[in-house]
């Protein structure tokens, strides 16, 4: 039986400093950033999530050593890479995708398997982009497990890549900067890349370093190189895409506090969230921000949130309980995530009365009128992002509410249950803790 877990508040509100995680996006860039420039490299700071832990795992099945002090992070290429190894990435979306070009440039047989709901999630323009740019691969009929017969002399200069469905993919591509040769040229055939403001931040990061990528006339050219380093250090940062839950209790009225968040950062959230200000407010303070929520009554929204469609399942919940209907767009990508999140949501928010409905790119989220004073039950449906939202409806709730599969916040929040309870809410497992 799978296990589930009751939520509710023990006051009125949660208040108190978020404890939260260190941003999955940025350690995995940093982390394939200093694999891909083939030196040691030290990250201050490497995120808990489970999605870059599979990542360090994977380097260290390829020969790494990873040292560890405290909260820096040492990470030590080997002399000599495996002949043939069988890689297992999880769930991961970043980690399989940014993995794939890395691994086709080693000298090394690779055998990657995956899990469950990442073998649902698109791969195939990628390994499309990889393979007519002389890359090695071999791709089953069922797609999974892939083979990659990695080869040191491969250094394309020419890939063409759909990013419809996944930035990750141009990320992918912008990550190989350090192995290729001033001028590879990457041309986007997709009218409408998914979440450009994600590939933009993998393409700053490694201007940051001194890889530039240059944008042309339909695509990217590389048009500068460092000059070799043997070693890269680089710095984690607080996560605005786990911050995004608590914002999102701020505008139900459920939280008030303060989060450890970097205001200069290249995380796309952060823009969101320091100019939508729905139903909070917030104010500077030393390491971050304070926060409160400033109304009890939330009016209806219409906001483009194609950069951030993570954030936008926070404000679906949010907008399930607004004065009036909400018009959401940025909708392309949520059928491939870790589920159909656009039904995901529909099928839950329906509980409590409230309905979501596609129009053309967009979600119209019609509000519920409905009193919540009994029990709710709700599917997480395996989904991290979809669990850390739903609980964000004790904040309206007069009951528990119950969650199922509660665990998969591991992917990115693995502490978000316990940092609930330290805030003020009761947490408590069944069937399975």
């Amino acid at each position: 039986m799978k296990t589930a877990i009751s939520v509710r508040l023990r006051g009125d509100v949660l208040r108190g400093e978020v404890q939260l995680p260190l941003s999955k996006s940025l350690s995995n860039r940093q982390i394939m950033m200093g694999a891909q420039a083939q030196c040691s490299f030290e990250i201050e700071g490497v995120s808990e999530a489970q999605d870059t832990q599979d990542l360090c795992r994977t380097l260290v099945q390829l020969g790494y050593r990873i040292a560890q002090e405290k909260t820096k992070w040492w990470f030590i290429p080997p002399r000599s890479y495996p002949k043939e190894v069988l890689l297992y990435v999880g769930e991961g979306g970043t980690t399989l995708r940014f993995l794939l070009p890395w691994l086709a440039r080693l000298p090394t047989r690779s055998v990657v398997e995956v899990g469950p709901s990442l073998r649902g999630r698109p791969i195939a323009p990628l390994l499309r982009a990889m393979q007519a740019a002389g890359a090695s691969l071999f791709i089953p009929l069922t797609t999974y497990p892939l083979e990659i017969s990695g080869n040191p002399k491969w250094r394309p200069t020419n890939f063409h890549i759909d990013s419809t469905f996944s930035s990750q993919f141009l990320s992918a591509l912008f990550l190989l900067a350090p192995h290729l040769e001033k001028g590879a040229y990457i041309g986007e055939e997709s009218a409408q890349p998914a979440t450009p403001a994600y590939s933009e931040m993998t393409r700053l990061l490694l201007w940051q370093k001194g890889w530039e990528w240059h944008c042309t006339t339909g695509g990217w050219r590389l048009e500068r190189q460092p000059l070799p380093s043997s070693s890269v250090a680089f710095k984690g940062e607080g996560d605005w895409s786990a911050a995004s839950f608590f914002f999102g209790w701020a505008a139900l009225a459920g939280f008030e506090g303060f989060l450890p968040l970097p205001l200069d950062t290249l995380q796309p959230e952060q823009k969101l969230f320091t100019h939508l200000k729905w139903g909070y407010d917030f104010s500077l303070a030393p390491g971050g921000l304070l926060i409160r929520p400033t109304e009890d009554k939330l009016p209806p929204i219409e906001a483009d949130l194609t950069d951030f469609p993570d954030a936008l399942i926070v404000l679906t919940v949010a907008a399930a309980f607004a004065e009036g209907p909400s018009r959401l767009k940025g909708i392309q990508t949520l059928p491939y995530k870790e589920t159909h999140r656009i039904n995901a949501l529909a099928q839950e928010l329906r509980k409590v009365g409230a309905e979501v409905q596609v129009d053309q790119d967009a979600l119209v989220i019609s509000p519920t009128r409905r009193k919540l004073i009994e029990p709710l039950f709700f599917e997480s449906h395996g989904d991290h992002r979809i669990a850390m939202a739903l609980s964000m409806i004790a904040a309206k709730a007069k009951a528990p509410l119950f969650i199922v599969d509660p665990h998969c916040v591991l992917k990115s929040f693995p502490m978000y249950w316990r940092v609930l309870e330290s805030l003020g809410a009761e947490c408590i497992f069944s069937n399975g803790e």
